[in-house]
């Protein structure tokens, strides 16, 4: 006896959330959405995570998306217009250069001493433990250790190559790993006066304070903003 076929909503399958995102994509009709208009608060490359307090906006489309943008090519908000900017695991997957302008674009959109909160998976963290690993320090282990076995067997390398190569290949692999001091100097160049590590949802803006619990335990978390007038 054959089994029913499970029912599930159309906008689940793969093939049609990439038709959809190629139709929708940069489109701004998008823009007109009363969530659109009326939040203050942006979720960068938001992926799964959709959160009803932020434009959820992501190069990818699925159900929970406000905005199916190519933010490579700017952000489609004026000058000063948005108060808090939330981007967790997402800056990685581009390369220097891109990373340098998406974060110039943030820094145009928010507003006077607007929040940008930045989490990223933790370069130094994963060096660091590398290094104690070298040194006979196999007690620390690294995020997801357990995970990276190569016919059974670890070494170091395993876990530094997946964090700094995942998914190289693919058009949404790791292009740029980041540590505090790299995240600084791009901060500052785009002209973000003040930039700070901050830790697992402890910030200055409670509304950008929804870091994923899954993520911590090989996040960078930093936080920056710039006083005075927006960036032309």
């Amino acid at each position: 006896m054959n089994a029913l076929p499970v029912r599930r909503p159309w906008s689940s399958y793969a093939k049609v959330q990439t038709w959809v995102g190629t139709w929708l994509r940069n489109r701004r009709f998008q823009l007109r959405r009363r969530r659109v208009r009326e939040l203050r608060y942006l979720d960068l490359g938001c992926g799964r995570n959709a959160h009803g307090a932020l434009v959820n906006m992501d190069f990818l489309w699925h159900p929970g998306i406000d905005l199916c943008w190519d933010f490579q090519k700017g952000l489609p908000f004026g000058n000063g217009s948005l108060r808090g900017i939330f981007t967790e695991h997402c800056l990685e997957h581009f390369d220097l250069a891109v990373v340098e302008g998406i974060l110039a674009e943030c820094r145009r959109v928010l507003e006077i001493e607007g929040t940008l909160r930045i989490v990223v998976p933790d370069a130094e963290l994963y060096l660091r433990t590398y290094l104690r690993h070298l040194t006979g320090d196999s007690g620390e282990l690294f995020p997801f250790q357990a995970r990276e076995r190569l016919q059974g067997d670890f070494t170091p390398m395993l876990s530094v190559n997946r964090v700094f190569y995942q998914d190289r290949d693919s058009p949404y692999g790791h292009r740029t790993m980041f540590d505090f001091a790299l995240l600084e100097l791009l901060l500052r160049r785009v002209g973000f006066a003040i930039a700070k590590r901050v830790r697992f949802r402890e910030g200055r803006d409670p509304v950008l304070l929804i870091d994923s619990e899954v993520r911590v335990v090989e996040s960078l978390y930093v936080e920056a903003f710039a006083p005075g007038t927006p960036a032309r």
